[in-house]
């Protein structure tokens, strides 16, 4: 057998492990919505990543396409975080990361005072979290787009990941 059969058998064999094993299927799955949500207050929310509550369920979301800048550096990964940060925002001392990571979330609460709307397709967005996460959309109450508002308004940049949107955009015209 030469080296592209050998190739190919371990492209093959990678494929049918990763959509046996589910990996695939979460990824392209289709978005589910879900209307009138509600922010949850919790002390771990911070601008891309926050609790909701969705048909009597709490999900922890996680925005698509934006990073926003960290709310605290409680370990070491956050320091390390922060840091790279400051580096791509240009801002120093990297403490000017912490004030704008809490504008955002502070943003994300008074923008999510009306219902909103999730999409999700439950696709793992763990990060550096220990708990589960969902990666998701939230279009506001005003039919906005959650993550381009932030964006738009200096509190974040586009980054991440991404995936079609609920209104069809191809994730290469997000980005």
């Amino acid at each position: 057998m030469n080296g592209f059969n050998k190739l190919l058998i371990k492209i093959l064999f990678l494929t049918a492990v990763l959509t046996f094993g589910g990996i695939l299927p979460s990824y392209a799955a289709d978005l589910q919505m879900f209307s009138n949500v509600r922010l949850v207050n919790n002390p771990a929310n911070d601008g891309d990543s926050f609790f909701v509550e969705a048909d009597g369920k709490t999900y922890h979301v996680r925005l698509y396409f934006v990073d926003c800048p960290e709310t605290s550096t409680s370990s070491k990964s956050d320091a390390q975080r922060v840091r790279e940060q400051a580096r791509y925002f240009g801002l120093s001392p990297a403490t000017r990361i912490i004030h704008f990571g809490n504008e955002a979330k502070t943003f994300i609460e008074r923008i999510l005072t009306k219902p909103f709307t999730v999409h999700t397709a439950f696709a793992s967005a763990l990060g550096r979290s220990a708990k589960g996460r969902v990666y998701g959309f939230i279009i506001t109450a005003d039919g906005d787009d959650l993550a381009s508002l932030l964006v738009k308004n200096g509190l974040a940049r586009t980054h991440g990941i991404g995936r079609k949107t609920p209104n069809g955009i191809p994730r290469n015209e997000m980005i």
